[in-house]
């Protein structure tokens, strides 16, 4: 399909891109362009291998709220390999499987049985509030015979937005969606999952849009929500520890939330009001007002990243069409990705491979 195919509404996913960053001394310029190093022609929600042994893997599930040139109704989870030493921006298709229901939000974990799933664990959280479970390797390796789907949770009620597995604890996987609950799924035994809330919900709280992992506490989670609030929970604790939202806008809706990989304290909140289009810092040390807030974006914020590898890059996407990568400390933007013609609603670094986004 064409660029020039692209429908508005309902709206078009752009196809998956990965790009490498520019050097150091090339990003300390502003607008320095990234380098594409292959693309995927799908509408997908995307999730990269956080298997040592196989990084060079990436996941695409079918999108929900967005059709592609054919009008196709079906979904899929897709597995792609990311062949660096190919000049061809082309990616060779592993593997994959028919879902029913499309995907709201993807994540990858490494599993805790390396010899039974050595490609480690997908969750796909699907439209109707269900978490999909699957075997990377049945889509992967169909040598090895076996189901991709391992097993279904179904403790929500309304579509799965927030979904990340802790890189620490690769058998806990937090989700939240729009029923307002954050839950903790056990993945120790895939077959058999069992799931629990982080602490004692408060109120009846608005639509959760994103969760995450601190990387450097890991029984603690952050999860934000529509309502522009978001929250801090203590596992050990079994509780909320601290809660916030913007006291200058009662109305934010928030999207995304990010801890800074090397700052405990310190997380990015973003917001997808058209009329509040930032990403702000915020220090739990004085959660009172944000430490800063970074302005670029003219529309809504749908997606950020902190690289994993380097906090001094961060990235953004937004209903602007544009997709850009911050300094967080000076507030400058380094580098920009190349405009598409329609929004960019997931932006991703790879964990495994350093400077490789998508």
């Amino acid at each position: 399909p064409t660029e020039q195919a692209r429908v508005t509404r309902p709206r078009r996913a752009p196809r998956p891109r990965i790009f490498g960053c520019p050097p150091p001394e090339a990003a300390s310029q502003p607008s320095t362009p990234m380098s594409k190093l292959k693309s995927i022609s799908r509408s997908g929600t995307v999730a990269w291998s956080a298997s040592a042994e196989h990084p060079a893997l990436l996941a695409t599930g079918t999108v929900a709220g967005a059709i592609d040139d054919s009008f196709e109704s079906t979904a899929q989870l897709e597995v792609f390999s990311l062949d660096l030493t190919s000049s061809s921006h082309a990616m060779p298709l592993l593997g994959s499987v028919t879902t029913t229901e499309r995907f709201q939000r993807l994540a990858w974990g490494a599993g805790t049985d390396p010899a039974a799933r050595p490609y480690g664990v997908l969750a796909g959280g699907m439209v109707d509030g269900s978490i999909k479970i699957y075997n990377a390797s049945g889509l992967v390796d169909k040598a090895a015979g076996g189901e991709a789907l391992i097993s279904t949770v179904g403790k929500h009620r309304g579509p799965v937005r927030g979904l990340e597995f802790n890189a620490s604890q690769p058998n806990l996987l937090a989700s939240g969606a729009a029923d307002g609950d954050v839950t903790i799924t056990d993945l120790v035994d895939p077959l058999q999952p069992s799931s629990y809330a982080p602490g004692q919900k408060q109120g009846p709280g608005a639509d959760i849009s994103c969760v995450a992992w601190n990387c450097k506490v890991h029984h603690i989670l952050a999860s934000t929500s529509h309502g522009g609030q978001t929250v801090v929970w203590d596992l050990k604790l079994k509780r909320p520890v601290i809660s916030f939202s913007d006291p200058n806008n009662k109305t934010q809706r928030n999207s995304v939330v990010a801890w800074n990989p090397e700052v405990a304290t310190q997380l990015i909140v973003a917001s997808e009001d058209d009329n509040y289009p930032l990403l702000q810092m915020w220090d739990l040390r004085n959660a009172f007002a944000p430490v800063k807030d970074l302005r670029g974006h003219t529309k809504g914020i749908l997606s950020a990243a902190w690289c994993p590898f380097d906090n001094g890059l961060l990235l953004s996407a937004g209903k602007d069409n544009r997709t850009l990568c911050w300094d967080p400390v000076s507030g400058s933007i380094l580098s920009e990705l190349p405009a598409s013609a329609n929004w960019n609603f997931d932006v991703q670094w790879s964990p495994r491979l350093p400077a490789v986004l998508s």
